[in-house]
């Protein structure tokens, strides 16, 4: 059924479903999963809701959306999970897979997330929200500055082209999306989309960071992540786990159900360590631009007319605080927004806050219908 749904595009009238699969860039396979919209959700007059891009943590799957993406496909609004180097279904080098440092590296990530975009506005007939929790929010945060690099530049986003007629559907045996594949649907809509100037039609970060203040604070968070993945290279995967998830960071995930949590365990040790050790060596906050570019990149696409908006749990001071010098440093070009009874992970601590605040932002990016 799944993939029937897949090859069907959007002519799915009912069902509602998830399933994990392949997407190709420069060599690298990332991990995907999609939730179709329902039909019972849809808008009013037909108009297509601004599809959602989400890029989890480190450490997580694609599953930790699960519960959010699929009350917002029954809502009318349609998902697409981005799996990192060496997270979920994406390639690890421990597994028979020969993924180079290099695919791990923050900008390579970045550049492929971007690509995926772009698939999925030629999939889904509109540009994406693009939202990032954590590590996924710095990955998204880069391929912003990406972006707003090319746009003062005076340039347009000219990164992948979209060859593929085929979309989510498998090409051949190995179930992966080539984005450099044959095929190419040759229309004007599909060539202005392609060559939009930013891939994405709005910018949530979840509880990310921004970037070091100064290369001092650079050099500290080297030294810091490369110490971490001395640790899990050296300690494993379980052990390893089991410390970080005992950080203060996330105390408030103590608090869940003992049904969540031990998923949240599972997701965890379902991880190898060599990727582990590469996420934060290659992608870790030290490989960040300075706090001070992130944040002018972020006011470039708001400038640009690109909503961004930036969300941290109230039980989460690290991250409050973050919020609270991006609100007085950005001028309120970027909305900031604590929510209640949360912590580090939003989406699962309070996930029907989580969904209504994407819904919202959804909304502000999906035109009303044409009048009759």
């Amino acid at each position: 059924m799944a993939s029937e749904v897949l090859k069907k595009g959007g002519e799915v009238t009912s069902e509602v479903w998830g399933e994990t699969r392949g997407f190709d860039f420069e060599g690298m396979r990332f991990g995907v999963k999609a939730w179709r919209a329902s039909a019972s959700g849809a808008r009013k007059g037909g108009a297509l809701s601004a599809p959602i891009v989400l890029v989890h943590g480190f450490a997580q799957q694609a599953s930790t959306w699960d519960k959010v993406a699929l009350s917002l496909s029954r809502a009318g609004v349609e998902c697409f999970a981005f799996e990192l180097a060496g997270h979920g279904k994406s390639a690890r080098p421990t597994v028979g897979d020969v993924p180079g440092r290099e695919a791990f590296d923050l900008d390579f990530q970045a550049q492929a997330l971007l690509a995926f975009c772009e698939v999925v506005t030629h999939v889904a007939g509109r540009l994406p929200v693009l939202v990032g929790y954590s590590m996924g929010g710095r990955i998204a945060l880069q391929a912003a500055r990406l972006v707003a690099d090319d746009l003062r530049d005076g340039g347009q986003i000219d990164r992948i082209a979209l060859r593929s007629s085929a979309a989510f559907a498998p090409c051949g045996r190995s179930g992966r999306l080539d984005v450099a594949g044959g095929g190419q649907r040759d229309t004007a809509a599909n060539a202005a989309r392609v060559s939009a100037a930013v891939p994405f039609s709005a910018l949530v970060l979840e509880s990310a960071g921004l970037g070091p203040v100064d290369n001092a604070a650079r050099e500290a968070l080297r030294e810091r992540n490369f110490a971490w993945a001395a640790r899990v290279r050296g300690e494993g995967v379980s052990a390893f786990m089991s410390w970080w998830a005992g950080l203060p960071l996330f105390e408030s995930q103590r608090n869940l159900p003992v049904d969540q949590r031990e998923r949240l365990r599972a997701g965890r040790f379902a991880n190898d360590a060599e990727s582990l050790a590469l996420s934060f060596e290659q992608a870790g906050a030290h490989q960040m631009p300075l706090r001070c570019e992130s944040i002018r990149a972020l006011c470039e696409l708001s400038r640009r007319g690109v909503p961004v908006s930036y969300l941290a749990g109230r039980l989460d001071a690290k991250y409050c605080k973050v919020l609270a010098d991006l609100r007085a440093d950005s001028h309120d070009a970027v909305s900031c927004r604590a929510v209640p009874c949360a912590g580090h992970n939003i989406h699962l601590e309070q996930p029907e806050a989580f969904g209504a605040i994407l819904e919202e932002v959804v909304e502000s990016c999906t035109p009303e219908p044409a009048a009759p």
